[in-house]
């Protein structure tokens, strides 16, 4: 018990000591001495997007400068964001958004631009020739693996957040029967099967729901000029979906950096970078690489020094015209976190969340909960069962 209460007391003590860091980072960027940032943070419990010490800080709410819209009255705290989708999407209208099989049926049949399968591993006797080769078993996927002609090709679970379980599969060696990644690692193929049966994070990975392979695609050269690496940048649009239409309300750039083959931002642990972007333009205007008050603004891209100020994501009007497309299809939903990825043919879809991130989106300075969304959540959103929309 002893031993439990020190290292309580010392995660305790890291925590204020983080706190601390924080506090003088802050004043030193904005000169607010430490008193006016606890008045700060105890008002914006009032505010309706239950923000606190870290969405305070980690967003940069202490700099009056740096926000947009309302400021601090428009930002949606961590303790709301998985409530914020919940209250507008129904947990019977959300399936698409969890099972990849699902989702890719009702895209392709819409005309949505998705990334084709090339094949899929399921074990029922029978599915959609949509989804590509149908492997039934173990046996089928490894064959179907040890075809060197086959790649590169990406793979992904079929039910799966956050790119657990994915992989890039650039090619087969059959002297040594492993697959390369894209990031130079190496894989068995005995060692990849177990990705078919066994769960790699029992949270976002449900391996029953099976495996899809895709077609890969070159990334947009005009983006591969700045980033001089292939992973695929997607770019995330964040979209109300009422009656009266589709309206984007937020966008932003996945930027991926060495050695990472998905562009996961992950609260900021693998590295990559996030980019604003104008929901008319689609231009970049701000380029962060992590949280604040630690993170930095690029206007140049940190490993190959090519400037992104100004650079405007290639095929935007056909990203805002898949999300007015993609409203019509996916009606119950009334709020879409699209990904795109931005390849050579054009901008392909690669899901659709339904539960998506927003700290990605609010890094800015640009809150979610603006005055439209809060009235869009008033006549949207289940009140009954979220009553705190109710109280915006």
């Amino acid at each position: 018990m002893q031993a439990l209460s020190a290292n309580s007391f010392g995660r305790f003590a890291g925590h204020v000591n983080e706190y601390r860091r924080w506090a003088l980072l802050a004043r030193a960027q904005t000169g607010k001495s430490l008193v006016t940032q606890l008045r700060e943070i105890g008002a914006l419990q009032g505010m309706g997007g239950r923000c606190g010490l870290s969405d305070y800080y980690g967003y940069k709410l202490y700099d009056d400068r740096y926000l947009h819209g309302e400021g601090r009255h428009d930002f949606l705290g961590w303790r709301m964001q998985a409530k914020f989708s919940l209250a507008l999407n129904s947990r019977s209208a959300v399936l698409p958004a969890w099972d990849k099989y699902a989702f890719m049926l009702m895209a392709s049949s819409a005309g949505l631009p998705v990334a084709p399968v090339r094949a899929c591993y399921h074990r029922s006797a029978k599915i959609s020739d949509t989804l590509g080769l149908h492997l039934r078993n173990k046996g089928d996927v490894a064959a179907f693996l040890r075809d060197a002609s086959l790649y590169p090709m990406f793979g992904k679970p079929a039910f799966s957040q956050q790119g657990y379980g994915s992989a890039y599969l650039a090619s087969y060696d059959p002297a040594t029967d492993h697959l390369n990644l894209l990031d130079g690692e190496t894989l068995r193929v005995d060692e990849f099967l177990c990705r078919l049966d066994q769960s790699v994070d029992r949270r976002y990975h449900k391996p029953e729901c099976g495996y899809m392979f895709q077609e890969t695609f070159a990334l947009a050269p005009e983006i591969k000029a700045i980033t001089h690496w292939p992973a695929i940048c997607g770019v995330r649009v964040i979209c109300l979906n009422g009656l009266e239409g589709v309206t984007p309300i937020r966008a932003i750039w996945k930027i991926a950096t060495p050695p990472n083959h998905v562009d996961n931002f992950s609260l900021g642990k693998y590295g990559n970078l996030l980019a604003n972007v104008d929901l008319t333009t689609g231009e970049v205007s701000r380029v962060v690489g992590g949280f604040w008050p630690s993170t930095q603004v690029f206007a140049e891209h940190p490993i190959t020094g090519q400037s992104m100020e100004g650079f405007r994501l290639p095929g935007w009007s056909l990203i805002l015209d898949a999300c007015q497309r993609g409203g019509a299809a996916f009606p119950l939903m009334k709020i879409h976190h699209w990904d795109f990825a931005l390849t050579d043919q054009g901008p392909m879809i690669l899901e659709l969340n339904d539960l998506g991130g927003t700290e990605i989106a609010q890094l800015h300075g640009h809150g979610l909960l603006t005055r439209e969304t809060r009235l869009f959540l008033k006549n949207n959103a289940d009140a009954q069962s979220h009553p705190w929309v109710s109280a915006l």
